[in-house]
């Protein structure tokens, strides 16, 4: 492929999403040293941004993106705090692979979801993030009682003298509802100023083929 040809393929993609990714950030960067309040780090849309993201990442881009650069920040950030954080190693990883499979599935529904469609499914996301994390942070930590009480105790009080669990995930859903919903409406913001495609309000795999390859 010639070059202008590669530059005519580049400006016909949305690319003002990704200021709100790198903002993100740069957002959990201030939190990891301290300079956000502790009570705000979690206000940090990341699955918004794994989900949404990935489904308005220009086509240039791999969908894996996002992931690889909050690993990439986390390491650069934290050093080898990065490995040892919520809880040990089974839970870096697991978090990180919630992020990874999140964006896997936005980058298939690329050219097909709406607004309502990406808002729902990254709220979907940030619902099975809570449940899994906080699932298995019940089952590997010996405070928690394995019994259905101390599975409902992890989703919810959490551990004695610390904000509890729910907090958190009222914090993150709000976090990402605001952070899907800035994403679709930057998106259609840039694809209307520009004449591009737009995101339909409810479109879940009704996009023609056409439509996909703009």
């Amino acid at each position: 492929m010639s070059q202008p040809a590669r530059s005519q393929g580049l400006s016909a993609y949305v690319w003002l999403p990704l200021v709100l990714m790198v903002a993100a950030l740069v957002w959990r960067v201030l939190y990891q040293q301290g300079i956000v309040a502790a009570n705000l780090g979690n206000l940090s849309p990341l699955m918004a941004f794994a989900f949404a993201g990935a489904i308005a990442f220009p086509r240039s881009l791999p969908w894996w993106s996002w992931a690889g650069l909050l690993i990439l920040v986390d390491w650069v950030s934290m050093g080898s705090q990065w490995w040892s954080t919520a809880h040990g190693r089974e839970a870096v990883l697991l978090s990180y692979g919630l992020y990874v499979l999140a964006a896997w599935w936005g980058s298939r529904l690329r050219g097909k979801a709406g607004m309502v469609d990406t808002v729902l499914g990254t709220l979907l996301c940030s619902v099975v993030f809570y449940l899994v994390t906080n699932s298995l942070s019940w089952a590997v930590e010996s405070y928690y009682a394995k019994t259905w009480a101390g599975w409902v105790q992890a989703l919810t009080t959490g551990k004695e003298g610390l904000p509890p669990t729910l907090m958190f995930f009222r914090n993150s859903l709000i976090a990402d509802l605001l952070g899907a919903t800035a994403i679709v409406v930057v998106y259609n913001f840039e694809a209307v100023v520009r004449k591009l495609r737009v995101m339909p309000v409810i479109g879940w795999g009704r996009q023609s083929q056409a439509a996909m390859a703009v």
